[in-house]
């Protein structure tokens, strides 16, 4: 029986993706072009995984309560009693109605606006008013212990809420483990949250993750990167859940960002950590990037095949975040991401538009074995976990 991603994009080409990687083809233009393969992505790829969801501090006190979608369906991230961040499947147990419409805070319950079924922050099902006349909340049949709102498989890291939908990837901290591992010389446990920028892409979430994860566009499409720089050289990285790159421009007093050294940076980082610029996901939406005085995390969230919102937010040290005096500061940070963001904006959205015509016209992508082994590898997971 073949695979429903062997028949969408054919089994040679998902050979030819594995061939060693100077005679690799890339994936098909439809893999980010097609609803077909979107679709697919959101029954077989996203739900198997720890997917993007949100940001603990949107929510930040008991009875805080956001709507969000991830893999096209709708969800409710809410901070519990306990202070306990929970998700559940955004839908009334009666008939079906959306109970979260937008934002709230300080609820006590969350109650379904066509019926009035209220739910407790724990999804407990509270009431069911009228359910047998007026005045007669009870009814046979109807046992508000079994009726209670659906649960996602959720967790909290650096801020960022992350869901498993069915419920079978290994724990949170297993799919982290990568990148705690990698950056352990960063005590990440410093980093306090400032604020994010966000906008959407005219393209394929995947194509907004690739231009981000290669370095071998960087002197022509960021070109202040290299102010003062001679060369640099490049690495990809690949473990298990983390792909991304790591390069090494031989500055360490000025951010690759643009901020001079005025904001405090992590403590005991050798001149290795401080010389390099470095783009992770954790596989498959979560975009890293840490630099000595600061880390961005980046969330992109598939609106369609050809539409993806990205959210950054920025963390830096301790007080840094928020102190008056450090605000100038920041705002380099943010701007310099800001005019990355830009430039890497001008790329993608018509990279999107001629994935659909170089399908037609019968041009395969290759990889640069020295600098694309990251999207080679990024492109590999999406297809792995979608087969397996």
């Amino acid at each position: 029986m073949t695979n429903p991603v062997q028949e969408l994009l054919g089994k040679p080409a998902i050979e030819a993706l594995k061939r060693p990687i100077g005679q690799a083809f890339g994936l098909p233009g439809a893999a980010f072009t097609s609803d077909a393969f979107f679709d697919l992505e959101k029954e077989a790829l996203f739900p198997r995984t720890w997917a993007v969801a949100g940001v603990a501090s949107d929510i930040p006190k008991p009875g805080d309560a956001k709507p969000v979608t991830v893999s096209g369906l709708p969800l409710m991230l809410v901070r519990d009693r306990e202070g306990q961040i929970r998700a559940f499947h955004n839908v009334c147990r009666h008939r079906g109605m959306r109970l979260l419409t937008g934002p709230c805070k300080g609820q006590t319950t969350l109650r379904c606006p066509w019926h009035s079924w209220s739910y407790a922050l724990d999804g407990r099902c509270m009431a069911t008013p009228n359910i047998g006349g007026v005045g007669v909340n009870e009814a046979k049949g109807f046992e508000k212990s079994e009726l209670g709102l659906k649960p996602v498989r959720a967790g909290v890291w650096l801020n960022t809420v992350f869901v498993n939908l069915d419920g079978k990837a290994p724990p949170l901290s297993e799919h982290v483990a990568p990148y705690e591992e990698y950056y352990s010389a960063f005590d990440l446990s410093l980093l306090r949250h400032s604020g994010y920028t966000d906008r959407e892409f005219k393209a394929n979430w995947k194509l907004c993750i690739e231009g981000g994860i290669e370095d071998y566009h960087l002197p022509w499409v960021h070109p202040q990167f290299f102010e003062g720089v001679p060369a640099w050289h490049g690495r990809a990285i690949l473990d298990r859940s983390l792909v991304g790159t790591e390069s090494w421009f031989g500055k360490s007093d000025v951010d690759l960002y643009g901020a001079k050294r005025e904001l405090p940076c992590f403590p005991g980082l050798n001149d290795d950590h401080r010389q390099t610029g470095n783009f992770m996901v954790l596989f498959p939406n979560a975009g890293l990037s840490i630099g000595p005085d600061h880390m961005a995390i980046t969330h992109y969230v598939p609106k369609s095949a050809g539409l993806t919102y990205y959210r950054k937010d920025y963390y830096f040290i301790g007080d840094a975040a928020t102190d008056p005096a450090f605000e100038e500061a920041r705002k380099t940070v943010t701007s310099g991401w800001l005019q990355i963001n830009d430039q890497d904006q001008s790329i993608v959205e018509p990279l999107h538009e001629n994935h659909r015509t170089r399908d037609k016209i019968g041009i395969d992508n290759r990889f640069s074995p020295e600098w694309e082994g990251a999207i080679r590898g990024f492109q590999t997971l999406v297809v792995d976990t979608m087969m397996r």
